[in-house]
């Protein structure tokens, strides 16, 4: 069974939230974020900015990406190597968070798995660019 492409607008969006919402829990509360979420090392504003940046940025290519169909394609193969990576770090470092924590293997294992939900509309999407000939 195919992923239906009038679903893409939906994908994009809900995986643009998984982007944007810990995005801007960074931004409003970095102390909480760090706390529950990352407490990886010590604590640095710097850092958590960053990734606040990057994440935020991925989430507005993505939200983008359900109404302007031409992002589609590129705003998901980012948001599958991104995820992909984020799991990939988490399988290295599990259980290297300070304190108590989530970030043990069940990150790792849902890491992975948006990853791999993020494989069919990818394809979905590039097939539906290749159907426009674009």
């Amino acid at each position: 069974m195919a992923f239906n492409p009038r679903h893409l607008p939906a994908v994009c969006i809900a995986l643009g939230l998984t982007q944007l919402v810990p995005a801007l829990w960074i931004v409003i509360a970095p102390h909480s974020f760090f706390a529950h979420v990352g407490p990886f090392g010590t604590y640095n504003s710097h850092y958590l900015g960053d990734a606040a940046a990057f994440q935020a940025g991925i989430a507005v290519i993505l939200i983008a990406a359900a109404r302007y169909e031409a992002l589609q394609a590129g705003a998901l193969a980012v948001a599958l190597m991104t995820v992909s990576l984020h799991a990939l770090n988490h399988w290295i470092d599990v259980n290297a968070a300070n304190g108590s924590s989530n970030a043990d293997v069940s990150d790792a294992v849902l890491l992975t798995i948006l990853a791999l939900l993020t494989i069919a509309p990818l394809q979905a999407a590039m097939r539906s660019r290749a159907a426009c000939g674009s």
